[in-house]
């Protein structure tokens, strides 16, 4: 509703304006503020905020539900359709600038205007009210009444951003748990760990792609070597640009901050080692300098072939306004038209996040999601705990990222209860393509997260607990994890899937939600089942807590690229040891577009009729020891497994004849005596279970 006021005119506008109500937060409605103080000193007033005035988007609904169906927009048809005439964004940056405010950023799509203004000069021309408002974080000059626009820009404009500087995201702190050293020496989980563990191609290493990292820090080109030359990666610093968005930082993030960003950026690299990153350092984390950074992103993106967006931002969505969210809703919209995936983590604030600015839940607070993750645009990213086969990376299994101080799996940690995000939007309607195996999930509303990956303490199989993930900054070793770990290990994997999409000929994914959810229950997803976030727990099938699960990265790469990859391997063939007359066989699974054709060698030797996904021998030989691998093939290329080697032990009942000349005895042999041991073991455990299973039958 647009409540009129009369104002002196300005130009060839009236002197009628018309409040923007929702653009401002009521301190009343926010908990966690209060005004300090009314009275402004004249160094308060100078200071210079940079807002932005976004305009309303066309057939914005429209837009939604076409890419909500995984349809491409291209760039005539979101300027013929969909972005805001440019004459109204013309009119209404000259209308700024003559109120004197400076052009920060010019917005290609022209549907934000960013500007920056002292506090004096905002008071005079928007007809607002600042105060000094408090929150945890400290003081800010902060807008407390809501802006005004001359009545003629009533139709164009949606919302001002940027007034309430108190209002910021939150950075998600690095969890750091005990260190516990591991029996095979191994202290920290690196990115390699996770590509094994979720079965990467070695062929994906998202060559062609860059991931675009936006944060209020910056990082140093030394921490990235350190890092990548101690994880043994491919990667390179240099393959890392930072660009200062409205000149950057501006001294008011934390060393936190530059932690976080570090590690996104590692990580982000390090899951797609050929892949490019571009880290966005904006000014801060209120939300007009994010956006600030997203314009830009869109600028660059076609220029630096920009495919992923991850976002390490999260709040609840009771901190903003619909007008707001909204306005970040148009620009997540132009990123999906554009090709872009936008990945955003679901928080650590399980389904009850903590309301003051404090990570962590209670079960007291009210139920709700974190935004931008809840956004339809966006992909929600959850975190679990896996369980690593020593020494193969194997993943064992997993369950939902939860911590509380009492029970957790770090003995003597006193943090804050924390788990993975999740829940349903108060703000947005379930798109349609959020569905599970084709049953459309109950309720009408948005529900999060979309995935999962592992995120945080990592356990052996020895039920040990491993240490967290690696990072190293300002040349320290900084280990830590949470759900701000599994967002850059997402977007790293957003970029091996475009380059497997880039591979046969298909363009960026984009929005990823209507490319994904079609493959629940198909092995390009593990299904999570255990674990919950407060409310809600993991079950069979998507939830609330894990979302579909965590990926098989081979797998999902092979589907997304609908059918045009070259094969994948998504499970090389183990090596074995066998007795002379046993039985054994080597399997292959594989993905792939079209028909698949399968050729075993041995020691580089084709065998003849060996052409099916498994080769089995009934009863082995010496002649079928040697180095085994398959060639997986089909129209768009080959791929070679790597080799298992098949020991076969020849089992002799005699010791070979003295050199005396005597009769050589009858003494069994030192393999047949294992031989034999085995297989009384075996024996032995078959009668020892059927006698178990009798006795309690027959309870």
């Amino acid at each position: 509703m647009l409540a009129v006021i009369s104002a002196a005119p300005a130009a060839a506008y009236s002197g009628v304006r018309y409040f923007l109500s929702d653009s401002i937060k009521q301190l009343s409605d926010d908990p966690r503020t209060h005004i300090s103080r009314r009275a402004l000193s004249k160094a308060e007033q100078a200071e210079r905020l940079t807002f932005v005035v976004s305009l309303k988007m066309r057939n914005f609904e429209n837009l939604q539900a076409r890419l909500a169906l995984g349809q491409a927009i291209s760039p005539a048809d979101l300027e013929a359709n969909y972005l805001p005439p440019a004459s109204e964004y013309a009119d209404l940056q000259a209308w700024l600038v003559a109120q004197g405010f400076v052009v920060a950023l010019e917005d290609p799509n022209h549907t934000n205007i960013y500007v920056s203004g002292t506090v004096a000069e905002i008071e005079t021309s928007l007809g607002i009210t600042f105060a000094k408002v408090a929150i945890q974080d400290g003081e800010f000059t902060s807008a407390i009444t809501a802006p005004a626009l001359p009545v003629e820009f009533s139709s164009a404009v949606l919302a001002i951003s940027g007034l309430q500087p108190h209002l910021r995201m939150r950075s998600r702190a690095a969890i750091t748990p005990q260190v516990v050293t591991e029996p095979d020496g191994s202290l920290y989980m690196v990115p390699s760990d996770v590509r094994a563990a979720y079965k990467t191609p070695a062929t994906l290493t998202g060559s062609g792609q860059t991931i675009a990292v936006v944060y209020n820090a910056t990082v140093l080109s030394s921490d990235l070597s350190a890092f990548y030359s101690a994880v043994g990666s491919s990667q390179v610093a240099g393959n890392v640009t930072t660009i200062l968005v409205g000149g950057g930082p501006d001294g008011s993030g934390k060393a936190l901050d530059t932690e976080e960003v570090t590690r996104e950026v590692e990580w982000a690299g390090g899951m797609a080692p050929g892949a490019k990153v571009r880290l966005y350092a904006v000014n801060n984390l209120v939300f007009s300098s994010f956006l600030a950074g997203c314009s830009q992103i869109l600028a660059d993106a076609a220029a630096n072939h920009i495919t992923v967006v991850s976002l390490l931002f999260f709040d609840p969505e009771s901190h903003y306004t619909a007008s707001i969210v909204r306005s970040n809703s148009q620009v997540f919209a132009q990123m999906a038209a554009a090709g872009i995936t936008v990945v955003a983590g679901s928080g650590d604030g399980g389904s009850n996040p903590n309301l003051d600015g404090t990570q962590g839940f209670s079960p007291s607070n009210p139920l709700q999601i974190g935004y931008p993750s809840s956004d339809p645009q966006v992909t929600a990213i959850g975190g679990t705990i896996m369980t690593f086969a020593s020494g193969t990376f194997a993943n064992l299994g997993e369950t939902a990222w939860t911590r509380f101080p009492d029970t957790g799996p770090i003995p003597g940690d006193q943090s804050t209860d924390l788990a993975s995000g999740g829940g349903i939007s108060s703000f947005f309607a379930r798109p349609a393509w959020q569905t599970d195996g084709g049953a459309i999930l109950t309720g009408p509303n948005r529900c999060t997260p979309d995935v999962s990956v592992v995120c945080s303490e990592v356990f052996q199989s020895t039920n040990a607990p491993r240490f967290s993930a690696l990072g190293i900054v300002n040349g320290q070793i900084k280990p830590g994890g949470a759900v701000s770990l599994a967002t850059p290990i997402w977007g790293g994997i957003v970029a091996l899937l475009n380059q497997a999409r880039a591979d046969a000929g298909l363009s960026p994914i984009g929005l990823l939600g209507p490319a994904i959810y079609p493959l629940h229950g198909t092995s390009a997803f593990n299904d999570i089942t255990s674990g919950t976030n407060g409310a809600y727990s993991a079950a069979i099938g998507y939830d609330l807590v894990t979302g579909l699960g965590s990926p098989n990265i081979g797998a999902l790469a092979a589907a997304v690229a609908g059918g045009g990859m070259t094969p994948v391997i998504t499970e090389q063939p183990q090596s074995t040891a066998i007795a002379v007359g046993s039985s054994f066989s080597l399997s292959v699974p594989a993905t792939g577009g079209g028909t698949l054709t399968y050729q075993w060698f041995q020691n580089g030797s084709a065998i003849t009729g060996a052409t099916s996904p498994t080769y089995a021998v009934g009863s082995a030989t010496s002649g079928n020891a040697g180095a085994y691998t398959v060639v997986v093939s089909n129209a768009r290329g080959s791929v070679t497994s790597s080799a298992a080697t098949v020991t076969v032990i020849a089992v002799t009942t005699t010791a070979p004849a003295s050199s005396s000349g005597g009769g050589g005895g009858g003494a069994p042999s030192y393999f047949f005596c294992i031989a034999l041991a085995v297989l009384l073991a075996i024996r032995y455990f078959a009668w020892s279970r059927q006698g178990s299973l009798q006795r309690a039958r027959s309870q």
